[in-house]
């Protein structure tokens, strides 16, 4: 079992997110994490990350208890912006992660390059636009080499070629056995990286996958509008 989540129960200010809901995922592969804003997709991958802990229920990563030692040998994590240091550079950055995960610093101009990150690897990211801040993140998280990959909005603030960039090593990544989560509101990207989708609808976390006759778009406007 890859991940399974069981009877998960989770309030904010007294206001529930999750109600017993469940998840199993069996099979690695790419899946899209969609819902609207506000309805949990960040705070079930800070708590799968193990940032938010006050929470009921059992979830297990690899057949494994969640705890810190089993988030940080199977789990990467891609979280926002906030993260980054304005003054460090994208190698500085990518440095840190390898000396984190005992890592040799070899993997990382390879990452950088199928994330098109080496062309700014020296520059401090207080001088990168959004997209360049995004790709690095997800060469961060990819550089890990986790077999459960959480990705936070990684298709965020994406011009087209940076867009397809993160997708072909989304895919990668997929093709080569690891499972990736990915929460997005790029629904045409979803469609492109996956059929497999979760959903969190009335404290539920749900699983269903796209056909010919219901796209992602299809999906959202049935489900939340």
């Amino acid at each position: 079992m890859i991940l399974e989540i069981k009877d998960l129960t989770f309030q904010f200010r007294r206001q529930p997110i999750f109600n017993h809901a469940q998840l199993s995922i069996t099979q690695p592969g790419i899946y899209a994490f969609v819902a609207p804003n506000g309805s949990g997709k960040t705070t079930l991958f800070n708590i799968l990350s193990g940032s938010l802990q006050h929470y009921q229920g059992s979830i297990t990563v690899m057949d494994a208890p969640l705890t810190p030692a089993v988030v940080y040998a199977q789990m990467a994590y891609m979280q926002d912006i906030s993260v980054l240091y304005p003054y460090l550079t994208a190698r500085e950055h990518l440095q840190l992660i390898a000396q984190l995960h005992h890592l040799p610093e070899e993997q990382i101009l390879p990452v950088a390059a199928a994330l098109q990150v080496t062309d700014f690897l020296d520059k401090r990211v207080r001088q990168y636009s959004l997209g360049m801040r995004q790709r690095l993140l997800v060469a961060m998280t990819f550089l890990v080499d986790a077999p459960l990959v959480l990705l936070d909005e990684p298709l965020n603030g994406l011009d087209p070629s940076s867009l397809k960039t993160v997708r072909q090593a989304i895919l990668q990544a997929g093709a080569a056995g690891k499972t990736i989560i990915v929460s997005s509101h790029n629904l045409d990207e979803v469609d492109r990286i996956t059929k497999e989708v979760i959903y969190i609808h009335d404290h539920q976390l749900q699983r269903t996958q796209l056909t010919e006759t219901e796209n992602a778009e299809g999906l959202y406007t049935r489900l939340f509008e």
